[in-house]
């Protein structure tokens, strides 16, 4: 006869303690915030192809990410995680930050524009065909100089919005929360 001995037989590969189960938004804050921070302490430079040639002789054409578009990206997560945790300085800051860019891309778009209009129609259609090169009103061209100045700021933008969360972190005491429960 078997005898129950009380004793489950568990999957420990999967297994996590109760505290581990616990949702604890400080952590998914701090994880965030680390991922922003790792991508942020990189080289900024933007996205290439890197092309070889395989064995067979084949064109092998590998993105390399543009590191600026990664870190802007990091902090744009990192404010969806800690939306509801914005105060009126955080909001008010970052609202102004976002308008000063918006203003920039804007200003971009118009420099852009001008200089497209200066061209004569045999110029445009050469930069079409040849280069890829088109306008369209109220967007900038990937391929010309205004589209990465624009990146450029956006970056710096976005490097500020990351330091306005990290200050709401203190305002919020997340750190001090970390020391009392340790």
């Amino acid at each position: 006869m078997e005898e129950d001995s009380g004793i489950d037989i568990i999957d420990v590969e999967n297994y996590k303690s109760e505290q581990q189960q616990q949702f604890s938004h400080s952590l998914l804050v701090m994880s965030v915030m680390n991922k922003c921070r790792e991508a942020g302490c990189k080289e900024m430079r933007s996205g290439y192809f890197n092309e070889k040639m395989d064995k067979f002789g084949n064109l092998i054409k590998i993105y390399i990410e543009d590191t600026r578009k990664a870190f802007i990206e990091s902090v744009k997560s990192c404010e969806m995680f800690m939306v509801c945790d914005y105060d009126k300085e955080a909001t008010d800051n970052i609202d102004k930050i976002k308008k000063e860019l918006s203003e920039t891309y804007k200003t971009l778009c118009i420099e852009e524009e001008k200089e497209w209009n200066k061209l004569t129609e045999y110029q445009r259609n050469q930069h079409k065909e040849k280069q890829g090169l088109w306008f369209l009103k109220n967007a900038l061209n990937i391929k010309l100089p205004y589209y990465q100045e624009y990146i450029e700021k956006e970056l710096e933008a976005y490097r500020e919005i990351f330091k306005e969360l990290t200050k709401l972190t203190k305002r919020l005491y997340f750190y001090e929360a970390e020391v009392l429960s340790a």
